[in-house]
């Protein structure tokens, strides 16, 4: 390997790994709050600018039914809300596989990260009346319970510090821990001293409560009794019904890779107004509520570099995905046939709203078209193969999100170029053209799908291209920009 080669090799690693750093998000300290026997439990701080006035808490704890789970479920939300000016904490706890503990013991912990956040207000430049309790599922019951249930209350810490925060926010709760709800043989015998919805009383602190419609662990009917026995108490109680998703829908794309962050981005926009209005933050949220999904379909033009681009084009109230795969084709029996790959399983995971299919180029190949040889149960021919999977892939799409909308890419143009890797260039041009474009074409008129005419858009291309079939980085740039004018 010659020395050019090399330096490229090790720009492109060094890329990659600043690319996976860029993604990490790790407290800024880890503070120990309790020990107790021998288990030493910490605080994940994330810490707001440096403020002369104390700021606002908010102390998260997982989920994972008291039996798992991991504070970094909740370091996407902490670096939020520290970037908003209030001091985010992740909060570990006791839980059965790693300490032999049962809910009781976690409702203790919850009650001691409380109160050493308030004791230690000072050091910590915060507010000791401004201390919010939150997490999801059975974290969200935890926090929920530091404010409603008496007693739990670790002897040896200071009990003239409350363990009662300011204000909770839970997604997804545990709220009735009988056979009504979630844990009750966790709880075996003692179904109701930890049950919110038996121990509502007046005087809680206001609650926020996020819940999915569809949820399966914990049914939303638990969250729409407990709301309205909290409000019949004369407390403030507010629930917020997402629909048709289930548990566990409120983490984002750092603790479920993959996901998006659409429900992330909804439930803390929500969670930031909540905050606003208590006065614990100021101004607007920095993210929007309503976040759209974009995937990009197609092959080796579409795993480059476009779909980050368009990223950058569209802003913020948009989520991009690259569900692009090198040498990808819709017709079977060639080295990557889409529907095969997991880039195929993953896009219609992420439920789009938005769906770009770019597809044909290496269709139009004469190694895959023409090869007679080539393993496929579709009978007819390449075109009628390739027609047909296009509208099935389509189809896909919609049965997935009826909303979603769907645009058709025509390919890029190919060139000829003295570096082209395809000996067959004039025959893979001359099928892109002859049948390729036209098909694509038939498909968005009888199919009624919107079709981006990208091979026109692009057809001065040529200066950009690296080997008659790719773009370099500033291609990719502007076939972004036309295809984000044609979305909005």
């Amino acid at each position: 390997m010659n020395s050019k080669k090399i330096i490229g090799v090790f720009l492109i690693l060094v890329c990659t790994i600043f690319s996976i750093e860029a993604q990490d998000i790790t407290p800024d300290t880890k503070i120990l709050y309790k020990e107790i026997n021998q288990d030493s439990l910490y605080l994940h701080v994330f810490k707001p600018q440096l403020s002369k006035k104390p700021t606002a808490a908010i102390v998260f704890f997982f989920g994972g039914g008291w039996t798992g789970g991991n504070p970094e479920q909740f370091y996407q939300q902490s670096e939020y809300f520290a970037s908003r000016g209030m001091l985010a904490i992740a909060a570990e706890y006791r839980v059965k596989n790693t300490h032999g503990t049962s809910p009781f013991e976690c409702v203790e912990d919850a009650k001691s990260a409380i109160r050493w956040v308030r004791e230690h207000a000072k050091e910590l430049n915060i507010d000791p009346n401004k201390i919010v309790a939150s997490g999801g599922s059975a974290g969200g019951h935890i926090a929920i319970t530091t404010a409603l249930i008496n007693g739990f209350e670790n002897p040896n810490e200071n009990l003239a510090v409350s363990s009662v925060p300011n204000a909770v926010v839970a997604y997804n709760p545990v709220l009735d821990t009988t056979k009504k709800g979630y844990g009750y043989k966790k709880v075996e015998g003692r179904e109701t001293e930890i049950s919110p919805c038996h121990q509502v009383k007046r005087d809680m602190p206001p609650m926020l409560l996020f819940h999915g419609t569809k949820d399966k662990t914990v049914p939303f009917e638990n969250a729409k009794r407990f709301t309205k026995l909290m409000n019949k108490a004369g407390n403030k109680c507010e629930l917020v019904a997402v629909e048709n998703v289930g548990h566990g829908f409120f983490n984002g794309d750092f603790f479920r890779k993959g996901s998006g962050n659409k429900y992330f981005n909804l439930t803390v926009y929500k969670t930031d107004v909540f905050l606003r209005k208590l006065g614990y933050l100021k101004k607007k949220p920095t993210l929007s509520e309503n976040l759209k999904y974009v995937s990009c379909i197609g092959d080796s033009n579409t795993e480059a570099t476009y779909p980050k681009f368009l990223q950058e084009k569209l802003g913020e109230k948009y989520q991009v995905k690259n569900f692009g795969k090198g040498g990808a084709t819709l017709i079977g029996g060639t080295n990557h046939p889409y529907f095969k790959k997991d880039e195929y399983k993953n896009s219609l995971k992420y439920t789009p709203e938005i769906v770009l299919i770019m597809f044909g180029t290496n269709d139009a190949n004469v190694k895959w078209c023409l090869d007679k040889t080539r393993k496929t149960d579709f009978v007819g021919t390449p075109q009628e193969e390739f027609k047909s999977e296009y509208i099935k892939l389509i189809t896909s799409y919609k049965s997935k999100n009826e909303k979603a909308e769907i645009f058709i890419l025509t390919p890029l143009p190919i060139y000829e170029h003295k570096k082209s890797r395809d000996p067959k260039i004039k025959q893979r041009i001359e099928h892109l053209n002859q049948w390729v474009i036209p098909i694509v074409r038939e498909i968005s008129q009888e199919e009624n799908i919107k079709l981006i005419d990208v091979n026109t858009l692009m057809k001065k291309a040529y200066k950009y291209t690296v080997d008659g079939v790719h773009l370099n980085n500033k291609g990719y740039k502007i076939l972004a920009k036309k295809i984000a004018k044609e979305l909005k």
